[in-house]
């Protein structure tokens, strides 16, 4: 589990990775909902979706590693050295 945990949420710096989580989840919520539904759905569902997905992905990785917005913490996990405190 720690090494899923560690390729998610040290692969990227944590706004890009929730960046890119937003942009995923919109996509595949969105695109779909737009066949079905038309393009206000997709804005209003996709964003919704997005949102929600990024929040989960900070409460995540804040959970795991509640010190990763720290630059010399977040060097040190990647690399596999012993956290401080």
């Amino acid at each position: 589990m720690l090494a899923i945990a560690n390729f998610f949420a040290l692969s990227a710096p944590p706004p890009l990775m929730v960046a890119l989580i937003f942009v995923a989840v919109y996509l595949l919520v969105g695109v779909p909902l737009q066949f079905l539904r038309g393009a206000l759905s997709r804005d209003i569902w996709g964003s919704l979706a997005g949102i929600f997905a990024g929040l989960l992905y900070i409460t995540f990785v804040f959970g795991i590693y509640p010190d990763i917005h720290d630059a010399n913490v977040h060097r040190a996990v990647t690399s596999g050295e012993q956290l401080r405190r």
